[in-house]
Parts: structure tokens; sequence; C-alpha cells
């Protein structure tokens, strides 16, 4: 059923100029790349460390149920989120999340329901080239809006399991030069996975390194609380494996 709604993201981009549709984050792509190497941190390092960059939204107009986004090959307009009840199943509409200015990317998310269920992508859309990533869910949702490194290099998300409490998916990916094919530039690069904890925020500490506020969930209904651990994610080993 989530490969029916993955497809869905050419779907919508369809309605303008589009260019190429692909997808990255497949769960047999990373079994075969590094793991992230993570260790215990210091809740002041989480603290020094710098928030995700804000996201630009003067790049996008809304018309009554329609979104504009403004890229190298032109508008492409898109069909606007519609939460309202009393829908048929289908598709709902893309939300926009924001422009990244290092990355020159537009992050959306596409919304549809089927049987009652709601599944939703997270999609990357290049300003430049039109060209749109799927980044793929290991749930019926969509991953975190990802962050970039200070340098634009890489990319990290997260995924926290719904029906599976204290556990997590974390993902790395890689943005290459955008000179290159675009079909390559970004790229599966590392990944981690417990069933300890779940993910609340990642900030990055330098070009090599982010810092995980993590979280184990405690207790059931108004009992229920959250007890904080910190994780620094170190990517050197898996750098020198890929490079």
């Amino acid at each position: 059923m989530k490969l029916i709604f993955l497809f869905l993201f050419s779907i919508g981009l369809a309605y303008g100029q589009s260019g190429q549709e692909l997808a990255v984050g497949y769960a047999d792509r990373y079994d075969n790349l590094p793991a992230i190497h993570i260790e215990i941190a210091e809740k002041q390092l989480y603290e020094r460390a710098t928030p995700m960059p804000k996201m630009i939204f003067s790049h996008v107009a809304i018309k009554k149920n329609t979104l504009i986004v403004p890229t190298g090959k032109g508008l492409i307009t898109l069909k606007k989120y519609d939460d309202s009840p009393g829908q048929e199943d289908g598709f709902r509409g893309w939300q926009y999340m924001g422009y990244f200015p290092r990355l020159q990317m537009h992050a959306l998310v596409s919304h549809s329901v089927s049987e009652h269920l709601g599944f939703s992508d997270m999609v990357l859309l290049d300003s430049a080239t039109s060209d749109q990533y799927g980044i793929v869910s290991i749930g019926d949702a969509a991953v975190s809006l990802p962050i970039h490194s200070p340098d634009g290099r890489f990319l990290a998300y997260y995924y926290n399991h719904v029906y599976e409490r204290n556990s997590c998916f974390i993902g790395l990916l890689e943005i290459r030069d955008a000179m290159i094919s675009s079909h390559a530039r970004i790229s599966e690069m590392a990944s981690f996975q417990t069933k300890n904890w779940a993910v609340e925020d990642i900030r990055w500490v330098d070009n090599k390194s982010f810092i995980v506020k993590t979280y184990v969930l405690k207790g059931r209904g108004v009992l229920e609380e959250r007890q904080y651990t910190y994780y620094l994610a170190r990517l050197d080993s898996a750098i020198k494996k890929t490079e």
C-alpha cells in the first residue's frame, strides 16, 4: 500500500513542468552501507550546537487551493493539502514545508488516504532542475524534515515508529555537486536504527558529526513522561568507506 502513495508524488507534480522523479532511502540500499557510529554525549553539547536553519516560505505562492512553486524550468503548480473531513479516499494534496537556501531545494509533503488510513511522503524539489527526490519512509507517515550539514554535503533525517514505542530509524543522505548528473545528486550514505529510544531533535555539531536528542517514554496516559538522553553521531568512518 505504501508504494502506491509514494508514486503519487510524481502524479501531483505532473500538473507543472517537472524534472526527473527519483526515490532515495530504500532499506535494502542502507543495508549495504555503513552504520552511523553513535556514542553517549552531554546535554551541553546539544545546547551549544546550532539548531536547524530557518526555512524560507517566500519562495511559494498560494492561490486558493493551489501552491505555485518557482523552479529553473518555470512554475510548478500543485494541489494544496486539504484535510477537511468528509472526503473520499485518494490524494489530498501537498503541504509546503519551506525552502533550503543552502541546498536550493523546496521541501514538501504529499498526503493521501486509503481505507481511512493516512499516508504521507517527504519530497525534495530541486529549484534549479525541477528534479524531485522522494525520501522513502519505513512507515506510513513521512520522515522528519531533513537537516543539512553546515557545508550542505549531508542530510540527516529520522523516523519514529508509530506502533512501537521507543524505537526509531536515522538516515543519512549525501548531496553531490549540482554539476553531476542529477540522478546521482542525492544518494544513501549510512543509517542507524534502535528499539531503545526515539528521536526528538537533531543538530549538526560540524560537517562530520551531529547530536541527537533522544527520549524514552515511561508510563501511560496522563502519567506518561519522557526521559532524555543525548548521543553524538560521528561520520568519519562512513565517509571514508564511501570515498
